[in-house]
C-alpha cells in the first residue's frame, strides 16, 4: 500500500506542491522555536525506541514546544510506558477505510496547530512524506536518501541518511538539524546497570519481528536446540515476548518443540498476554538477560537496561546497535556476514529471494557459545560487590531498586 497509493500521491501533488514554492516563498529559517512539534513514525517500535534520546534531547532544546506522536495504535501502547510525547494520536490499521478515515482526522487536527514543525522519523515511507506534506506545516523535516529521491522535493529540510553509520546516529544529526545544533544535551535519564541479574528467573528469548522482514527470523530447529540447552543447562526458565499476532505461533512452536517443559512450569508465552506497562516490567523484574534476533525487544530490552545476546543475518549490528566499551560484555551479537549481507533496505528485491541462508546457517552452538559468555559474565557479577547502588528506570510510574 505504502509503495502503490504513495506514488501515486507524490505523482499527483508533487508538482502542486513546486508551483506553490515558488508562488507563495514562505520563510522556512529556523529562528524561532516551534510550539508543536509533530513526529510521525507509522512503522517499527524498536526504532522508534533508538530515536527517542535524540528526541528526549531536542524536548531539552525546545522546553516550550508541546510533542505529539503520529503512528500505528500498536506502536502508541508500546511508546506511552516511556513518557516521551505530550500527545499520541493513534491511527487504526485495521483496515484500509480506516486508515484512510483516521489519517484525514488528524491531518485536519494538524491544521488547527499554531507554528507546528513536522518531522517524518520514517526512512523509506511514501504514505509519510505524504502525510508531512498535507499537513501544510511550515517546516518538514525528513531523511533523503536515493530510494526515497523525490523528498527532496517535498521535504523543506532534508537530512542526509547514511547507511554506513548507526541509526540512533542518523537520528541525532537529524535533531542536530532542527535544533540548530552542533552538540546535543546529554539525555536526562541514563539506564544503569541492575544488579542481581544472576539471580532472575527468566531468559527472555524472542525470534519474533514485523512481517516487513521475516528473513531475520531464526529457523525453528535452531531455535529450539538453543532452548533445549537453556532449559536442560542452565537454572533459567524461558519466557517468549511478543505481540497477540505472534502468541498462536509461539504456542505452535513450544508444542512441537518443548512440550516437556510447558508440563512443568518452565516455560512461559507472555505474547500479548499483558499490557506494554505490565510487559515492561515483567521483563525489567523477571528478565536477566534476552537473546533475540533484530527486532523490537532487542531496543526495547537494551532501553530497560537488560543485558543483550542479538543473532543477525540480513541487517548490520553496527547500523542498529551502539556498545559502549563499559557495555561490551553486557551485550554480545552475532553476525553471520553472507557474501549478500546486509540486503534488507539496500535491495528491494533480496538477493535470496526469501530464502535466508544467512540466518539457516547459523549453527546453534555458535548461539549457546555467545549466551554462554554473557551468563559467565552475569555469574562473575553476581559474585564481586557492586562499586555503587544503582535504580533501573523501567517505564510508567514503576521503579523499584534492584
Amino acid at each position: 500500500m505504502d509503495k502503490y497509493i504513495g506514488y501515486c500521491l507524490i505523482v499527483i501533488l508533487l508538482p502542486v506542491t513546486r508551483l506553490l514554492g515558488i508562488v507563495m516563498r514562505r520563510n522556512h529559517r529556523l529562528q524561532q522555536p516551534p510550539k508543536h512539534l509533530l513526529f510521525i513514525k507509522l512503522l517499527g517500535l524498536g526504532s522508534l525506541v533508538v530515536a527517542t534520546e535524540s528526541i528526549q534531547a531536542m524536548r531539552q532544546k525546545f522546553p516550550g514546544t508541546r510533542f505529539i506522536l503520529l503512528t500505528d495504535s500498536n506502536i502508541a501502547g508500546g511508546i506511552e510506558p516511556f513518557h516521551v510525547f505530550d500527545e499520541i494520536w493513534p491511527v487504526e490499521t485495521n483496515s484500509l477505510s480506516i486508515t484512510i478515515s483516521s489519517s484525514l482526522k488528524y491531518i485536519v487536527k494538524s491544521w488547527q496547530l499554531k507554528k507546528l514543525w513536522v518531522v517524518d522519523l520514517e526512512v523509506y515511507s511514501k504514505l509519510t512524506t505524504v502525510y508531512a506534506l498535507m499537513t501544510m506545516a511550515r517546516n518538514r523535516f525528513g531523511f533523503h536518501l536515493k530510494p526515497v529521491f523525490f523528498r527532496k522535493f517535498l521535504n523543506t529540510h532534508n537530512i542526509p541518511f547514511k547507511q554506513t553509520i548507526c541509526l540512533e546516529d542518523n537520528y541525532a544529526q537529524m535533531a542536530q538539524v532542527i535544533t540548530r545544533t552542533e552538540t546535543l544535551p546529554a539525555p536526562e535519564q541514563i539506564i544503569p546497570v541492575r544488579t542481581n541479574e544472576w539471580y532472575k528467573p527468566y531468559i527472555i528469548l524472542n525470534n519474533t519481528c514485523s512481517s516487513l522482514a521475516l528473513v531475520r527470523k531464526l529457523p525453528n530447529e535452531t531455535f529450539a536446540a538453543v532452548c533445549n540447552w537453556i532449559l536442560s543447562q542452565t537454572h533459567f526458565r524461558i519466557a517468549f515476548p511478543g505481540t497477540t499476532n505472534d502468541k498462536t505461533g509461539i504456542d505452535q512452536f513450544i508444542d512441537q518443540h518443548l512440550p516437556a517443559y510447558k508440563q512443568n512450569g518452565k516455560i512461559v508465552n507472555i505474547a500479548g498476554a499483558l499490557d506494554f506497562e505490565a510487559y515492561y516490567r515483567f521483563i525489567a523484574d523477571k528478565g536477566a538477560c534476552m537473546v533475540t534476533i533484530d527486532s523490537g525487544p532487542l531496543h526495547i530490552a537494551r532501553k530497560l537496561g537488560l543485558p543483550t545476546v542479538s543473532i543477525w543475518g540480513p541487517t548490520n549490528p553496527a547500523s542498529y546497535i551502539k556498545i559502549p566499551a563499559a557495555q561490551e560484555k553486557r551485550h554480545l551479537y552475532l553476525y553471520n556476514k553472507a557474501a549478500c549481507s546486509p540486503c534488507v533496505h539496500h535491495h528491494e528485491q533480496l538477493p535470496c529471494g526469501g530464502n535466508n541462508v544467512c540466518m539457516k546457517d547459523i549453527q546453534a552452538e555458535r548461539i549457546i557459545e555467545k549466551i554462554s559468555a554473557l551468563l559467565g559474565y552475569l555469574e562473575h557479577a553476581a559474585t564481586t560487590p557492586p562499586a555503587a547502588t544503582y535504580k533501573t528506570q523501567i517505564p510508567g510510574s514503576y521503579q523499584k531498586d534492584k
